[in-house]
């Protein structure tokens, strides 16, 4: 998704509502006001690549402002994000939505834009002195000039499904009395933004928060020159993009002359309540050639050039995949299929957990403990209270829960929101959302979201053989893992320690760490994967000399090290109690007792450039 304008701790906020930092791919900067732009320096800065999307004028002030806070020189915050300008007057195409960008008035350079995409269209002002009377007095004052106040007074706020409008207080933000004079059919689809401070008998209504507080373009009414929404997901007859049948394309749904959102795309010409004549249903099966039935909300949408992207960008947050080469990628790509699921039903079965990565696109799914009845059948859908559509074979749904059950059920259980995924443990490294967890052969991962769950599904055997042959980091953590389990030990008589290595799962061991938990599942696999043996050092052994290049980096597994002042003429630390001995995993490709100065180097280093204070 794309963000705008970001607030401090946006990015921490959407984590806790379920919303993961791969899901955001692009960030709207509207202005340069701290309030506005201060989430998008905090996530360009999490090691996420975004798009930033704003004019050139403020993006080389957001640059200015961001390097002299931070001190970073403006060439490395550059580095830290991708850069796409926003020209004025021209439209720019990104995610498959075409967006307009237009200035609006406030105290700094400021920009609204109208996205429109697939039939349906927002619009956002951005912090706007929306005032006809005021822009009207800085035209006469020779403030503005005609054409800008003319600009300024036919912003496209009107014909739009979904208007997001800021006020505030004048003479740099809109005020209320201005936009409660707007018609009753604009305050319908409008939403105010930037303050909640709206008067008791006020008919505006603020833009809701959080994600039970989500405003779809699929589920509010259309605008006159645009397609018909709908209200809830039984309000018209709907054919599925999904089931049985090829994927319709983007292409082919706008040569038919008709939205994407059209209901008459789904109504039914032999219903006798059903006037729409050329826009039913058999139009539609002329193009798509299926059974009617009833699909979830996330399938509705067609496919896109820019669903490929989308696929690319999930898979590449599990581990191994994004160090395939581009003909073994495109091979993960023929391989994955897209499955869609109503409320309720199982998207993983038990049995197959180990045995399929299934990646979260939208929606969210739970586990649910099998039952020891016949699970209940997922036949097609024939009426808009039965939902149920699959590419492949249905596994069988659960009945709902309660709403005391799904409380019960948020701090026990896992949960997987979109971005998030399942499978083998060696692609899956936590293993609570893993198919070997200790739940995984006794619950199914079942779909809970209203409109559906939308995965991307890959068998773990095709995978396997595609990961073998492309990624050399998959086989050195096949290589590990196998020797690995014919560890025997490393020491003579020192049990401890040769079951602390018997024992050794290095994911576990960076999650105790405090800095490495913080790493990806892609980045600690790479790290597993780069790990050699374990060393064993006895009581006394002499890690690393102070001076020796530092190539080489160790983590505790078990006993204790310490660092003793350095001795001349000394081979080892002697006099370290026994109690210390220590076996460590190693990360490097050279001797263990080179260790140390490169840390120095680099620091003295750093100063150097830094200069003096």
């Amino acid at each position: 998704g794309v963000i705008f304008p970001p607030p401090p701790y946006s990015s921490a906020t959407l984590e806790r509502e379920g919303i993961r930092p791969r899901m955001i791919v692009g960030i709207i900067i509207t202005h340069c006001h701290a309030d506005h732009d201060a989430g998008t320096f905090q996530k360009v800065l999490t090691g996420s690549q975004v798009v930033v999307i704003t004019t050139p004028t403020i993006y080389r002030s957001f640059i200015r402002k961001y390097s002299a806070l931070s001190a970073l020189s403006p060439a490395l915050l550059r580095h830290s994000h991708r850069y796409k300008p926003a020209i004025i007057g021209s439209p720019l195409r990104f995610q498959g939505a075409t967006f307009h960008f237009t200035y609006s008035l406030h105290t700094i350079p400021c920009v609204g834009f109208r996205v429109e995409w697939r039939g349906r269209s927002m619009v956002f002002t951005g912090d706007h002195f929306n005032s006809p009377e005021g822009i009207q007095k800085m035209e006469d004052a020779g403030t503005l000039s005609k054409e800008r106040a003319d600009d300024l007074r036919n912003l496209p706020l009107q014909d739009t499904d979904c208007l997001l409008h800021e006020a505030g207080a004048p003479p740099i933000h809109t005020p209320l009395d201005v936009l409660m004079k707007l018609p009753p059919k604009v305050k319908k689809r409008l939403y105010i933004v930037h303050t909640s401070n709206l008067p008791e008998d006020c008919d505006l209504k603020v833009a809701p928060t959080g994600t039970a507080g989500t405003i779809r373009l699929d589920q509010i009414g259309g605008t006159a020159g645009g397609g018909t929404g709908r209200s809830s997901i039984g309000a018209i007859k709907r054919s599925s993009i999904l089931q049985h049948m090829p994927q319709l394309s983007e292409d082919t749904l706008l040569g038919s002359g008709v939205g994407e959102y059209d209901a008459s795309l789904y109504d039914d010409a032999s219903d006798p309540g059903s006037t729409k004549g050329p826009g039913n249903l058999s139009r539609m099966s002329s193009l798509l050639r299926i059974p009617r039935s009833e699909p979830p909300l996330v399938s509705l949408r067609p496919t896109s050039s820019t669903d490929a992207w989308f696929i690319l960008n999930l898979l590449s947050a599990v581990p191994f995949l994004s160090s395939l080469s581009y003909a073994s990628t495109m091979e993960v790509l023929e391989t994955a299929r897209v499955d869609a699921f109503c409320q309720n039903d199982i998207v993983v079965p038990a049995a197959r957990r180990a045995e399929t990565l299934v990646v979260v696109w939208e929606g969210t799914c739970m586990e649910r403990e099998m039952s020891s009845q016949t699970p209940m059948a997922a036949p097609l859908c024939s009426s808009a209270s039965d939902l149920r559509v699959s590419m492949y074979n249905p596994q069988g749904k659960h009945r709902p829960l309660s709403t005391s059950e799904v409380h019960g059920r948020k701090k026990s259980g896992a949960v997987w929101f979109a971005g998030d995924w399942t499978g083998p443990i060696a692609l899956q490294p936590e293993k609570k959302l893993s198919g070997e967890s200790s739940t995984s052969k006794t619950h199914d991962v079942v779909a809970m979201s209203s409109e559906g769950v939308k995965v991307i599904t890959v068998e773990y055997s095709n995978l396997q053989f595609i990961l073998k042959d492309g990624s050399a980091l998959y086989r050195q953590y096949l290589s590990r893992t196998t020797k690995q389990s014919t560890a025997t030990t490393i020491t003579d008589g020192n049990e401890p320690f040769n079951d602390a290595v018997r024992n050794l799962n290095i994911i576990e061991l960076l999650d105790s760490n405090s800095a490495l938990r913080k790493l990806s599942a892609v980045q600690k696999r790479h790290l597993e994967s780069l790990a050699e043996d374990p060393v064993y050092f006895s009581s006394g052994e002499r890690i690393w000399r102070q001076g020796s290049p530092v190539d080489k980096a160790f983590i505790i597994v078990a006993g204790t090290a310490s660092f003793v002042q350095r001795r001349r003429m000394a081979g080892s630390a002697s006099g370290m109690p026994a109690s210390q001995a220590l076996a460590a995993v190693t990360v490097g490709d050279q001797r263990v007792n080179d260790f140390g100065s490169a840390m120095r180097v680099d620091a003295l280093r750093a100063m150097q450039q830094l200069g003096p204070r």
